[in-house]
């Protein structure tokens, strides 16, 4: 055996100072060198799928062992982890979007939205619709899109859909709307009573003061109903506050806090009519209503509000002092204090609140608040870096950007908002709300190079939208610009809709434009007479008559012409057409 180990030894002595085996030496060299390397690069190959699952289950997991104890900071941050190894992970991504809704957050709306992209059923597209009705403010964009998308989409016949859509309705004070959801509702679930009780409600708010006595005495006697009595008593308590019945409503509310199924809301509300009747007991039952909210963000960003609606601003932000630093930087609690400071005008506090944060997803809404904070104290250049930095940290969805914009709108800032729009937009082009709401913008400055503007950008990201290519061959006729391009545009639409009094007008104008109106007036005069008079038609139907020397017939058109919008450039036409009578 040791005779064998010395021949080993002399024949490895041999091959590594034998200068003729040199070359074998490189060659042997290279090739363990390229196997070894071989073998690393399967290992993190194979590996690393095996390791993001890994970490993707380990991240649920901890994710769903922090919830049950209460943690929701942890918990999140679990979920980003198990959603950085795997963004397709639906169930994580639905406990996040929960989470999210559940802290009153706009981030919601975009966890809610990916969900519906993992999972498109008809009951996620109501939860999301539902969730943007709980976080969004008026006029409720994003739940208002979804809501028409479903109705295309054939959610007529679903109970859910009529449910929340009579939730909107109400919101916007539109009881008429409300009430025909309800009534739709009802005769999809005839035995469903919760549907009757709600229709109930609604009638509490209608003018007729016999129909509200009615749905009162519906009401009352549901409240003894084990299973309704509590949203029966909760309307009965908004009711009774509604008609100034002070007594009635605080024997109400405190009929419902006896039910075991009241709620943290249920006992906010028992304060408002508290403090609505001056008693004594207010302070006691505020008192009350913080200590239970003392470890919970949610419910303490509820109090926060509640007494900075009411004047208490600086008590407010001195009790949100007094709560631990977790539960005081959870969310929805930073963005509850930043509004008592907003309440206050305190703009030093304000900013100063705000610097050394990160609102994760709502990180450009930090810092659209600090823009605001710092331009109220005169530093316009730091509040302009401030601004950008928040247009452009939005993500990929860009949904905070719809939130700034309602701010900024909100303040005053019009320009900033439209260039929080043009940021969601670029970044979701689907948010059909938001091309609508720079449109609105654009057409009542009467600024139709602003127009042709959006219409051009909202036909990139949808060719096939017809109104958008219509508009902007009418835009880029009025405005002289692209003539050939619109020209074809409107001959496109026209064709795809020849029966459309709008589309055959555009086309009218182009070929117009094109010194063909004699062609283009007789396009017009096919139409009935009805359609003539629409005032986007007799725009261009009278600016016609006029250029074929029909002056005398164009004067009723005119004034049907000035009943609608019209544009500085069509104005110029129809003064043009006018003068030549």
């Amino acid at each position: 055996m040791i005779e064998k180990w010395d021949n080993l030894k002399q024949e490895l002595e041999r091959f590594w100072t034998e200068p003729e085996l040199q070359r074998t030496r490189i060659i042997v060299c290279i090739s363990a060198a390229l196997v070894l390397v071989l073998v690393l690069a399967a290992g993190y190959w194979f590996g690393r799928p095996a390791y993001r699952q890994f970490k993707e289950a380990r991240g649920l997991k901890l994710a769903k062992e922090f919830l049950q104890q209460g943690d929701r900071r942890n918990a999140m941050l679990s979920l980003r982890v198990a959603l950085a190894a795997n963004p397709a992970n639906l169930e994580a991504t639905r406990i996040m979007a929960d989470l999210q809704a559940e802290a009153q957050s706009p981030a919601a709306v975009g966890w809610w939205r990916r969900v519906v992209e993992l999972s498109p059923t008809l009951e996620n597209r109501l939860l999301f619709a539902a969730t943007a009705l709980r976080v969004e403010k008026p006029p409720y964009p994003v739940v208002t899109q979804t809501l028409e998308e479903l109705q295309k989409a054939g959610a007529e016949t679903n109970t859910a859909y009529h449910l929340l859509a009579s939730q909107l309705a109400l919101r916007l004070n539109r009881i008429e709307a409300a009430t025909t959801h309800l009534d739709a509702a009802v005769k999809l679930e005839p035995t469903n009573r919760l549907h009757q009780l709600n229709l109930a409600t609604l009638r509490l708010r209608q003018a007729d003061s016999a129909a509200a006595r009615q749905a009162r005495e519906e009401l009352i006697t549901l409240a003894s109903d084990p299973k309704l009595g509590e949203h029966a008593l909760r309307s009965l308590v908004a009711d009774s506050m509604v008609r100034k019945q002070l007594d009635e409503a605080e024997r109400l509310s405190g009929q419902l806090l006896s039910l075991p199924q009241a709620r943290f809301d249920d006992r906010v509300q028992h304060l408002t009519v508290l403090d609505a009747r001056k008693s004594s007991r207010t302070g006691e039952w505020l008192a009350a209503v913080q200590q239970e909210a003392v470890t919970n963000s949610s419910k303490a960003a509820v109090v926060i509000g509640w007494m900075t609606g009411r004047g208490e601003a600086r008590a407010a932000l001195d009790w949100l002092a007094t709560l631990s630093p977790q539960v005081r930087t959870n969310p929805p609690l930073p963005m509850a204090a930043a509004e008592s400071h907003l309440t206050l005008k305190d703009w030093p506090a304000l900013e100063a609140y705000l610097s050394d944060q990160n609102w994760e997803e709502q990180e450009p809404v930090r810092l659209a608040l600090l823009a605001r904070a710092t331009r109220e104290q005169g530093r316009r250049d730091l509040a302009d870096m401030h601004w950008r930095r928040a247009l452009g940290v939005g993500g990929p969805k860009g949904e905070a950007m719809g939130v700034i914009a309602q701010m900024a709108g909100a303040w005053g800032w019009a320009s900033e908002a439209e260039e929080a729009l043009w940021a969601l937009v670029n970044r979701a082009p689907w948010q059909e709300w938001a091309w609508q709401a720079l449109i609105r913008a654009r057409t009542a400055a009467g600024d139709s190079a602003g127009l042709y503007r959006v219409y051009t950008a909202l036909l990139d990201a949808n060719p096939k939208a017809v109104v958008a290519k219509n508009n902007v061959a009418a835009l880029g006729l009025l405005l002289g610009r692209d003539l050939e391009k619109c020209a074809r545009l409107a001959r496109e639409v026209y064709l795809s809709a020849t029966n459309n009094p709008t589309a055959r007008s555009t086309y009218a104008f182009a070929l117009h434009v094109e010194g063909k109106s004699a062609e283009g007036l007789r396009l017009l005069q096919s139409l009935p007479e009805q359609e003539l008079h629409l005032p986007g038609v007799a725009t261009y139907y009278a600016i016609l008559l006029a250029a074929n020397g029909q002056r005398d017939q164009a004067g009723p058109f005119l004034a049907s012409a000035e009943k609608g919008q019209v544009l500085p450039e069509e104005k110029r036409l129809l003064e043009i057409a006018r003068a030549a009578q």
